[in-house]
């Protein structure tokens, strides 16, 4: 964790480059999207030809596709290029990240596809089983340890796959397959120290995000009215804390990315030591 303070603290200047040219990308790319689905919605309100609706909703469904698709590819991108930054493994430059960020983003779409039909597949056979063990024990303690079970399959499963991005943005994996197959070695034997470290950094994030609303919106005090002064405060202060949080995650997976791969298999239990 002090590892990643330390990489976001040394290169700050690059990270929020690399952050405000995507979220300008994001912006601009995505209005151009919405730009070009207005000629066709304004025909139709202003009394031109007329468009039928099932024309209409195709138009549209075909538009939200592409700006999701758009601003899945720039988030890729971005995060791909604040990765490998963080890294120290590479050139620290701006250009040089990004360009790097655009080439993973195929990978990183693959990544998301396989483990998204995995994620589906995978929950349904579960959620089938469970509602059947549910309903023929009818026993509420068991929904409960079921759940419980559930859940801490999904930090598991989290946790083994919280390295395919720094393995496909430092390690310049381009196979989706073998990215996720590397992630999931890597974090073999170090589960719960990662969750610690997740939960942990979580929980500061948290009481910091409670103390920023006290001050700001006097969130201890329930019959306090927040003054417009106080809602511009609170919402630039979550911008900043959005931002820096962001970062900061990023680093840390670099830094565990970085702990990880230097680390021979003898020695990986005294990474996080």
């Amino acid at each position: 964790m002090s590892e990643a303070f330390q990489i976001m603290l040394a290169r700050i200047g690059p990270l929020l480059a690399v952050s405000i040219i995507g979220y300008v990308a994001l912006f601009a790319l995505s209005g151009g999207v919405m730009v070009t689905m207005l000629p066709q919605l304004m025909g139709t309100m202003g009394g031109g030809e007329p468009t039928s609706p099932d024309a209409l909703l195709a138009g549209a469904g075909f538009g939200l596709i592409l700006l999701y698709i758009v601003i899945y590819a720039i988030s890729f991108a971005q995060q791909a290029a604040l990765c490998r930054i963080c890294s120290g493994r590479h050139d620290a430059s701006i250009s040089g990240a990004i360009s790097a960020g655009i080439k993973c983003v195929p990978t990183l779409f693959g990544a998301a596809i396989l483990l998204l039909i995995a994620l589906v597949v995978v929950g349904l056979v579960i959620g089938l089983g469970m509602a059947g063990v549910v309903a023929g024990t009818e026993s509420p303690g068991l929904s409960v340890l079921l759940a419980l079970a559930l859940m801490i399959g999904c930090i598991y499963i989290f946790v083994r796959l919280s390295m395919v991005l720094p393995v496909v943005a430092v390690d310049d994996v381009r196979n989706p397959i073998t990215a996720i197959g590397n992630a999931w070695r890597m974090t073999g034997g170090n589960v719960l120290r990662l969750v610690l470290v997740f939960v942990l950094v979580s929980v500061v994030m948290g009481v910091l995000f409670m103390v920023l609303s006290a001050l700001t919106l006097g969130s201890f005090n329930p019959g306090a009215v927040p003054s417009m002064g106080n809602l511009v405060g609170f919402g630039a202060l979550m911008l900043v804390l959005g931002l820096t949080v962001g970062l900061y995650f990023l680093a840390l997976v670099a830094a565990i990315h970085r702990q990880l791969s230097e680390t021979s298999v003898g020695a990986v239990e005294d990474t996080f030591a």
